[in-house]
């Protein structure tokens, strides 16, 4: 199966569904993995004494790291603004994810639930991006939404998230297999050592936090019985 992740920065797939990359990554599936900004407006760590075009700089090498912990087998890093994508004419995001779709021909498409998890505009904005290039493709690829379940979102003390509505998960993903991988992607972004500090503060402990990673088959929209563990049809 080849699976395309499509995300705003660097680090949304460490924080975010690296157990599933890693997963698929490590058991003969081919993963590519795409971000539209480099990351250069983050307000974290280094970025208080860095110019934007070192810190893109800085946080694309890190990126660079992250895909080598999880063994994707490529990563594309584009170049629209960090922080704007909401202000940016939709063509613009739509022109990238439909060149990717054409070129990579994926059978899967991951990236962030409606809400972003966190809230963050450009989260928001590249999954409406995904959705509308999903549905115009013809074929086109599952798109599954990754987000936090409810009783997750609940142990997080630190700041409010949005989870995936309960009735809208369709697969879990088993990743304790791949968690140290995940770790490693997360160490990679240096940068963001402050999120990573406060996620280890979870409630019940990061390693069963992390066990299960969620998701909503948002395209096509199918009935579910049961939620599945693997995205192969």
């Amino acid at each position: 199966m080849k699976l395309l992740a499509v995300f705003a920065h660097p680090d949304d797939e460490a924080f975010g569904p690296a157990g599933t990359l890693s997963r698929y990554a490590s058991t003969g599936h081919e993963v590519r993995l795409v971000t539209l900004t480099r990351g250069e407006a983050g307000r974290l760590g280094p970025a208080e004494h860095l110019t934007r075009r070192e810190l893109a700089r800085l946080r694309s090498d890190e990126l660079r790291c992250s895909a080598r912990a999880l063994r994707v087998a490529s990563l594309r890093i584009h170049a629209l603004p960090d922080g704007k994508l909401a202000e940016l004419p939709a063509e613009d995001g739509l022109k990238i994810i439909r060149s990717e779709i054409g070129r990579y021909h994926p059978d899967a498409l991951i990236t962030f639930h409606s809400a972003g998890i966190s809230g963050h505009p450009d989260h928001r904005t590249v999954a409406r991006w995904c959705y509308q290039a999903v549905r115009e493709s013809n074929p086109g690829p599952r798109l599954f939404a990754y987000g936090i379940s409810p009783a997750q979102a609940d142990l997080v003390r630190h700041r409010p998230l949005t989870p995936i509505p309960e009735a809208e998960i369709t697969h879990v993903i088993d990743v304790s297999q791949y968690l140290e991988c995940k770790y490693q992607a997360i160490r990679c972004h240096q940068s963001q050592g402050e999120s990573w500090e406060r996620m280890q503060g979870v409630e019940g402990g990061l390693a069963a936090f992390l066990h299960y990673e969620h998701f909503s088959l948002v395209w096509p929209q199918v009935a579910r019985s049961a939620r599945l563990d693997r995205f192969e049809e």
